[in-house]
This record gives structure tokens, C-alpha cells and sequence, in this order.
């Protein structure tokens, strides 16, 4: 029902391990692993700024967010999360739900995303940005 903001990150599944120090940010580093028919990916290294959820639950730097996505049937995806955060929580806590697939559903576009010159503006936190640069934020 939504095409969502386009973005993307990038899992990898080759069995590395996660790096001694990751530079913080908004995506983190991800590595995943199948665990028979559920995708695992575990992810560490996220900065402090971006959103876990739309409610702006709080996190630190030593988040370690763990998802699993399950294929229960031809038209559900269960997503399952558990989020260990001890700079932020006393303990991992987990949440989850069920992704829908409906035959020929239109998606609705995200046309705003594509031209976007001020995302700084979105958090509400600025009151202009500076156009100068030919590489606008």
C-alpha cells in the first residue's frame, strides 16, 4: 500500500563477521545468515541519529538490532526484531509483525523523495539550508 522512502542497505551474506570498529551510521553494518528457511540479519554500528521506530524510541551507539524474516506462506512475510540496546534498556526486548501481499495492488509513490533538497528540514531542526553547494543534503 506504501513504495516507502528509497533507501536501501546492504546485508552480507558471506559469512564474514562484523568488523572490530564500525564507523557509526544510520544504517549500521549488517551481516545475515539463513537459519533454515528464515533470514537472519544481525546488525550493529548504528549512530545516534536515525529512528528505530516512528515513535523515536530511544537507542545508543551500542545498539545491536537482530531481524528475522520468515516466509509463513505464499502471501505473508513474518518480521520479527529484537532490540539489545544496554545503553538504553535494562534488557533485549522483541517485537514484530506480518507483512501482507495483495494481488494487484497499485503502490503509492514517493514522488517527493526524488527531488528532495532540504531532508535536514524534515527533522525540524533547521530553518534554511544553504543551496550553494551542488551537492545538496
Amino acid at each position: 500500500d506504501i513504495g516507502g522512502p528509497h533507501s536501501y542497505r546492504i546485508v552480507f551474506m558471506d559469512g564474514r563477521p562484523h568488523p572490530k570498529y564500525v564507523e557509526p551510521s544510520y544504517f549500521g553494518h549488517s551481516i545475515g545468515r539463513w537459519e533454515g528457511d528464515t533470514l537472519v540479519v544481525d546488525t550493529v554500528g548504528f549512530n545516534e541519529q536515525f529512528w528505530i521506530d516512528r515513535e523515536g524510541s530511544p537507542h545508543t551507539e551500542k545498539l545491536h538490532f537482530l531481524e528475522k524474516f520468515t516466509r509463513t506462506d505464499f502471501n505473508t512475510l513474518k518480521y520479527e526484531v529484537t532490540i539489545d540496546d544496554p545503553g538504553a534498556y535494562t534488557r533485549p526486548w522483541s517485537t514484530g509483525f506480518l507483512l501482507r501481499w495483495t494481488p494487484n495492488l497499485e503502490l503509492f509513490e514517493y514522488v517527493c523523495q526524488d527531488n528532495n533538497h532540504a531532508g535536514e528540514l524534515m527533522i525540524g531542526n533547521e530553518r534554511s539550508v544553504n543551496r550553494n553547494s551542488e551537492i545538496v543534503p
